[in-house]
C-alpha cells in the first residue's frame, strides 16, 4: 500500500514537472517573438483581428495595440515614456511638427516601402509630415468635410458653400460643433485662407449669420444621420465617409465639394524614435499602404485610400461622388498645424457665437 502510495506521489510530481516545462516552453516561445506596439484609435482599420492575424502569422510576431482618445493624447504618451517602447502611432497634422522638432520620430526611409510609389502626389507634399527633406510620417488614409443634402428634396445644382447661409433652407440645415470646422468653413465661404485666416471678425460674424438660420449642431456622425433620416435637416456640413456610409445604407443622400473648396485630413503612419522594431514598423505600413489592405477597408465603409490603384477597382460612381481623384483632392484645403494660442482663440470664438 505504501509503495502504491509513492508510486502515485512520484507520478503526480512528474506531471506537474511536466506540466511546468510546457508552460516554460510555450513562454519562450511567446518571448522570442517580437512585439510590435501600435498606437491607434480603436476598431479603426490596424487592430482588424483578420488583419492583426495574417500580419503576426507572415513575420512571427505579436503585435499589441494601444488606443488614444484624442491626438494630444497621443503626444503626451511619446513625451512621458513612449519613446523606445512605442512602435507606430497615427498622427496628423495637428501634432506632427512638434513630435518631430521634440525629436519623438524617426525619420522613414520610403525606399522601402513597395506601396509608397502609388500614394497620390498631393499627400506625399504634405509640409506637416517632412522636415529638411526627410519624411517623418507617411499618409495612409483621407477624408474631407464638405456638403451633404438630401437629393429627394433638393433638385438644384448645389456646388456652393454658401447654400449653408441660404435663407431658403431656414431650420433645415446642420453645422458641425467644432470649432476648426466652423472656422475653416466660415473662411472658404468669405475667401480667406482657411488655414490662415485674415480677419476673425468678419468669419464671427459670418458664424453668427449662419446660425439664425441652423436647425443645429452636430457632434457625431450618427447623430447627424439620425436627424437625416427623420427628415429633419435637408442639407450640411457632413464627412465623406459618413455620406458614403449612408448612400450605402440607401439614403438619399449626395455629397458635394464646394468650388469655394473644403476641409481635407490625412491620417499618418509614423515610427516612433528608438523603436526596438523599426523594419517590422516599415513592414506594417507597407501592409497598410497595399491594394489588398486599403480596397478591403474602403468596400467595408473605411475612410478614402491613399493607394490610387485601388480606385481602378472601385465603382466609378462611388469613386466620383466621394471625390477619390487627383481633381478633387487639389481642391481640398488640408488642415495644418496651429498652435494652442491659435487653437484657444478659435475655440473661445466658437463658444461665443453659439451662446448668441
Amino acid at each position: 500500500m505504501l509503495k502504491k502510495s509513492l508510486g502515485l506521489i512520484i507520478i503526480f510530481i512528474l506531471l506537474i514537472v511536466s506540466a511546468f516545462g510546457c508552460s516554460s516552453s510555450k513562454s519562450s516561445t511567446d518571448k522570442g517573438k517580437k512585439e510590435l506596439v501600435i498606437v491607434n484609435w480603436k476598431d479603426y482599420g490596424s487592430d482588424d483581428p483578420a488583419v492583426v492575424k495574417e500580419f503576426e502569422k507572415k513575420y512571427n510576431v505579436k503585435i499589441t495595440h494601444q488606443y488614444m482618445a484624442s491626438e494630444e493624447e497621443l503626444l503626451t504618451k511619446l513625451r512621458t515614456g513612449g519613446v523606445g517602447k512605442i512602435d507606430l502611432i497615427l498622427p496628423n497634422a495637428s501634432i506632427l511638427p512638434v513630435a518631430i522638432k521634440e525629436n519623438l520620430l524617426e525619420e522613414i526611409d520610403t525606399t522601402k516601402l513597395s506601396n509608397y510609389q502609388y500614394i497620390f502626389d498631393q499627400f506625399k507634399k504634405l509640409p506637416e509630415n517632412q522636415k529638411d527633406n526627410k519624411v517623418y510620417a507617411v499618409p495612409w488614409v483621407w477624408g474631407s468635410t464638405g456638403l451633404a443634402y438630401n437629393s429627394n428634396e433638393i433638385k438644384e445644382n448645389v456646388d456652393t458653400v454658401n447654400i449653408l447661409w441660404d435663407k431658403k433652407y431656414k431650420g433645415k440645415i446642420a453645422f458641425r460643433d467644432d470649432f476648426n470646422d466652423a472656422v475653416m468653413t466660415a473662411a472658404l465661404a468669405l475667401g480667406q485662407n482657411p488655414n490662415n485666416p485674415s480677419d476673425l471678425n468678419a468669419i464671427k460674424k459670418k458664424l453668427v449669420e449662419q446660425k439664425q438660420l441652423n436647425r443645429t449642431y452636430w457632434k457625431t456622425g450618427d447623430e447627424f444621420s439620425k436627424l437625416f433620416a427623420g427628415k429633419q435637416i435637408t442639407v450640411g456640413l457632413m464627412w465623406s465617409g459618413q455620406a458614403a456610409a449612408m448612400k450605402k445604407n440607401g439614403e438619399p443622400i449626395n455629397y458635394v465639394i464646394p468650388k469655394e473648396g473644403a476641409i481635407g485630413w490625412v491620417d499618418n503612419w509614423a515610427i516612433v524614435k528608438d523603436s526596438k522594431n523599426y523594419d517590422l514598423a516599415v513592414k506594417f505600413i507597407d501592409y497598410m499602404l497595399s491594394k489588398k489592405f486599403q480596397e478591403d477597408w474602403v468596400k467595408k465603409g473605411g475612410p478614402n485610400p491613399v493607394n490610387i490603384e485601388v480606385t481602378k477597382n472601385l465603382d466609378a460612381e462611388f469613386v466620383k461622388q466621394m471625390g477619390i481623384n487627383e481633381e478633387t483632392i487639389a481642391k481640398l484645403h488640408f488642415i495644418s498645424y496651429h498652435s494652442d494660442a491659435e487653437k484657444k482663440q478659435w475655440n473661445e470664438m466658437w463658444q461665443e457665437v453659439k451662446s448668441q
